[in-house]
């Protein structure tokens, strides 16, 4: 049986993700702070913020399984407002969570997963992580959660370079707008709404998008096919609609692709 791990299993694309590779027959495990069972699927404790907890359950793993055949790193927060009022203490958590934690898990399950053997010819294992098409094109008034994405996505291209000479694949699925928890729990703060009042209204719209967005288990069938299929791509997208974000930010100019951004959430 294979092994997969997920970080942030407990809620939106994570739990999905979790199911759907369960259903595949994979033996899952959900590392994350809350418990919230799910059959199929076990849970162990983990912050990705605190090094130790990460440690301990990367090696509860090691000696259960002796291997992790597929890294999902999904554990994630946002904050939204603008850039010139964030607070310091903000800026440090969104990064902490959405940046070093996922580098943090890597780093903590690289060892294991570079030794373990070859199973009939193929890999010795997958490390998909969880971006977002704010990594292509950065929201307005989510400056932050938008640079934590692309620091991710240029992780996973430098990565996926230096773990070719141990056959460990990396990819990287870039969601656009999905409908969870993850709005409601985001972090705003309005602050300095009087120096930039198109803030409120730019938040409302992005927001609905995310209200009217793909569906979680929808999402998630991208990340399975990034981690089950023959030969995977570095960027995937989650719908068609993020192709052509995609191709749009190849083929326009910077200075339209700012513009059609700036005036898709009222700047």
């Amino acid at each position: 049986m294979k092994i997969a791990v997920i970080t942030g299993a407990s809620s939106g694309i994570g739990r999905e993700t979790a199911r759907q590779m369960a259903d595949k027959g994979y033996k899952v495990y959900d590392l994350s702070r809350s418990d919230k069972p799910q059959e199929g699927v076990t849970h162990i404790a983990c912050d990705v913020t605190r090094r130790e907890t990460i440690d301990a359950a990367i090696q509860q793993i090691a000696q259960a399984d002796g291997r992790i055949d597929v890294l999902v790193l999904c554990a994630g927060m946002g904050v939204a407002g603008s850039i010139e009022f964030t607070k310091e203490e903000e800026m440090q958590r969104q990064f902490d969570v959405n940046t070093y934690g996922p580098i943090r898990v890597v780093q903590a399950a690289l060892p294991l997963m570079r030794r373990q053997a070859i199973v009939n010819g193929k890999e010795r294992g997958r490390i998909v992580f969880v971006s977002s098409m704010a990594a292509v094109f950065g929201i307005p008034f989510q400056a932050m959660y938008s640079a934590t994405k692309a620091a991710i996505n240029s992780f996973a291209f430098s990565l996926k370079n230096e773990l070719k000479a141990y056959q460990l694949v990396v990819s990287c699925v870039q969601p656009g707008d999905v409908k969870t928890g993850f709005g409601a729990a985001r972090r705003t703060d309005l602050a300095g709404s009087d120096v930039y009042p198109n803030m409120q209204a730019a938040i409302q719209q992005m927001e609905h998008d995310e209200e009217n967005g793909l569906t979680a288990a929808s999402c998630a069938k991208q990340v399975v096919k990034a981690c089950t299929t023959k030969c995977p791509s570095l960027y995937y997208t989650s719908d068609f609609l993020s192709d052509l974000e995609c191709l749009g930010s190849r083929l326009l100019p910077t200075w339209l692709a700012t513009k059609v951004v700036g005036m898709m959430y009222h700047c």
